[in-house]
């Protein structure tokens, strides 16, 4: 019987010759050590991202070109490589749950708050309706200059609740900051082009009316309908900010004292 070379052998260890290698099978166990892995490849990235825009952003204090989009560009393909070796091995790892009421988004670096479906009071209840601006006495919309102010009960309840903390002296000296929610006092409504970011037209029921275009597993339950951006329509139309419409996936610019649906965001993971 013929022996095969060490080489021969080398050269399909390498390109992972058909029939010669056989494919490790994919078990339960092996997408979640996978998908920690990929999870962790993330993590990295992220920190890695953060680093360069720092050099960059000194470097052009000093004079240099800005090259922030290099710092993007390898983000971008390390998020990518991270992707196509979970999917391999039929994971996925964008999103994590934080175990305090929110989940981390492993592209963007943004936390989100997951909306509860206990409404008794809770300013996380997905059943909670406020409004972007409040007119002043005797008008009804915010068409002038002061009425553009972010001061509806979107900012003066719900995010004033989630960011209500606290800094108990303790000994003469403060203490840290306790009580807001999920331990972060920097919850803001997210920009329109945030929102856009989680939005899932693959998801059961989008776009039909019947559910949200959105992971709720993820995210916790979510209304068929308008939640409030932080973007002003800046196209003339004063009394208008944006709205992002989960029971189709798209924006839209709705008058700004009407109340809707709204979901917090902070930077940071």
């Amino acid at each position: 019987m013929k022996r095969t070379s060490s080489t021969v052998v080398a050269l399909c260890a390498m390109l992972s010759c058909a029939g010669m290698a056989r494919a490790p099978t994919i078990t339960p166990k092996l997408q979640a050590t996978e998908k920690k892995v990929c999870e962790e490849r993330k993590f990295i990235a992220q920190g890695i991202l953060e680093l360069c825009l720092q050099v960059n952003s000194g470097k052009m204090i000093l004079g240099a070109m800005d090259d922030s989009a290099t710092c993007t560009t390898n983000f971008n393909t390390a998020l990518a490589n991270a992707d196509t070796l979970a999917a391999s091995y039929g994971t996925a790892c964008r999103y994590i749950a934080n175990g305090n009421g929110t989940v981390s988004d492993l592209n963007t670096g943004l936390m989100w708050e997951q909306t509860t479906s206990t409404c008794t009071g809770e300013a996380t209840c997905y059943t909670n309706t406020y409004t972007w601006c409040a007119p002043n006495s005797g008008e009804t919309d915010c068409d002038s200059t002061p009425l553009e102010l972010p001061d509806g009960t979107a900012f003066t309840s719900f995010l004033a609740t989630l960011n209500n903390g606290a800094a108990p002296y303790n000994n003469g000296n403060p203490s840290p900051i306790t009580g807001c929610f999920a331990n972060h006092c920097d919850w803001r409504l997210p920009s329109i082009v945030e929102f856009q970011g989680i939005v899932d037209l693959s998801a059961s029921g989008c776009s039909s009316g019947t559910s949200a275009c959105i992971d709720q597993t993820t995210f916790g339950p979510t209304q068929s309908y308008v939640y409030w951006s932080a973007t002003t329509d800046d196209s003339g139309h004063l009394d208008g900010a944006f709205t992002e419409d989960f029971g189709f996936g798209g924006p839209a610019s709705i008058v700004k004292t009407f109340g809707y649906y709204v979901r917090a965001v902070r930077s940071g993971l």
